[in-house]
């Protein structure tokens, strides 16, 4: 953080080192029952859809869980060690597929196609899109999707929730969210933990675009691309980088830093 006496009222800063934003998108026309002052109603929905969002995992965990034992506890009583062995691999690779399947069919069943979209925070599409980002990050990603982490798999079953990703794409990243929204090239490589961050809340208001990263770009780890970039083909981004929303990146060039500035070979 900058210094105290650097700062005045109504500053933004960002990055490290700290720079002053001269100017931020502004957000206007929401009225406040939809920003910051909803009514109980509203309070309402977003509570049931928060209940679904916190008990279905457990829910599942459980009722798999009982399910399983139940199978498996008269070949461990007889000494079928194998077979008990056997039967929970078997289990434990249906369950994370399961999670998959799980948050595919909802997410396309509540949004089908994520497009560029500005919404205000007490809306059902806010709440719905957080609670299967969140069902995704608690369930599928842990359960399956982190084990696929710079196989080929990975792409492919991301692509089946609805990202564009090319062919001979390495993937060491599960962090997505509006699934639609990611566009990568072939042969392009994002490492540990990069993030095509697709929106952000501003003043309480969901903001979702598109990322659109070219063929053969290195994306370092913890690299962070905003929405609304575009990084063309042959960039190198180091890591712990952070390519500002709207920005656009010449083919061939490298890039590094908080936010991303021109580096020299």
């Amino acid at each position: 953080a900058p210094a105290n006496d650097r700062m005045q009222p109504g500053d933004t800063w960002l990055g490290s080192p700290p720079i002053n934003l001269p100017a931020r998108e502004q957000t206007a026309g929401y009225p406040e029952t939809l920003t910051f002052r909803p009514s109980q109603r509203r309070r309402l929905g977003r509570a049931l859809v928060e209940a679904f969002r916190i008990i279905s995992p457990h829910a599942l965990v459980i009722a798999v869980g009982y399910t399983v034992i139940l199978n498996v506890i008269g070949l461990a009583e007889a000494g079928h060690w194998r077979q008990a062995f056997g039967a929970l691999t078997i289990a434990g690779v249906l369950f994370g597929l399961s999670t998959i399947v799980f948050v595919g069919i909802l997410k396309w069943l509540c949004i089908w196609r994520y497009q560029k979209h500005s919404v205000p925070m007490w809306t059902p599409f806010v709440w719905t899109s957080e609670a299967i980002t969140s069902l995704y990050v608690g369930m599928a990603v842990p359960n399956q999707m982190n084990y696929l982490r710079g196989t080929p798999w990975l792409p492919i079953v991301l692509n089946l929730l609805g990202c564009r990703i090319g062919r001979g794409v390495y993937l060491d990243t599960t962090d997505v969210t509006e699934f639609d929204c990611i566009r990568i090239g072939d042969y392009s490589e994002l490492n540990g933990l990069a993030c095509p961050q697709t929106h952000l809340f501003e003043d309480r208001v969901m903001k979702i675009d598109v990322v659109n990263i070219g063929r053969r770009v290195y994306v370092g780890p913890r690299t962070t691309v905003l929405y609304g970039a575009v990084v063309g083909d042959n960039v190198h981004l180091g890591p712990l980088s952070l390519v500002m929303k709207g920005e656009s990146l010449p083919a061939g060039s490298r890039w590094h830093g908080c936010p991303a500035a021109p580096a020299s070979r």
